[in-house]
């Protein structure tokens, strides 16, 4: 057995580990950078909100909430082919999404849409950890493989 027995769920396959959750909500912050100038009145965030959003950054972002769907919906009584199907091909869809953002950003730079600043390095560099991660990681291999059944 690879894995401890508390490393699995009520359903018997292995549980989502907490980095994969932290990648994917990392993932969908183009939906929250998106809604941030509508629900605050601080003038700080309506500012970041504008420096760094745009609409090309946000299709970036939706492999991830498939993902996160299919996180949701991952359950026995699940019968949704899609939502499976887009759970065993989640490793493939959250390393689209990091490597398409990673592009749109470097040509953003390039072509001076966007400025060089320490939110854009952050995320590169925080693009760049997560594809590692997700390539070299077999728990997350692993995890991607199992759905559970009835």
């Amino acid at each position: 057995m690879k894995y401890n027995f508390e490393d699995y769920n009520e359903y018997h396959v292995l549980k989502i580990p907490s980095l994969l959750i932290v990648l994917n909500i990392y993932l969908l912050k183009y939906f929250v950078i998106f809604l941030l100038p509508m629900i605050s009145a601080i003038p700080f965030f309506k500012t970041l909100a504008h420096d760094q959003f745009h609409i090309a950054l946000l299709t970036c972002s939706l492999p991830a909430v498939f993902v996160l769907i299919s996180m949701i919906r991952r359950v026995p009584s699940t019968k949704s082919v899609l939502l499976i199907w887009f759970w065993k091909n989640a490793n493939n869809l959250l390393l689209f999404s990091l490597i398409s953002e990673l592009v749109l950003l470097s040509l953003f730079l390039w072509f001076e849409i966007q400025q060089l600043n320490g939110i854009n390095l952050m995320f590169i560099y925080l693009d760049v950890i997560f594809i590692v991660y997700l390539i070299r990681s077999k728990r997350i291999i692993d995890v991607f493989a199992e759905f559970p059944h009835k």
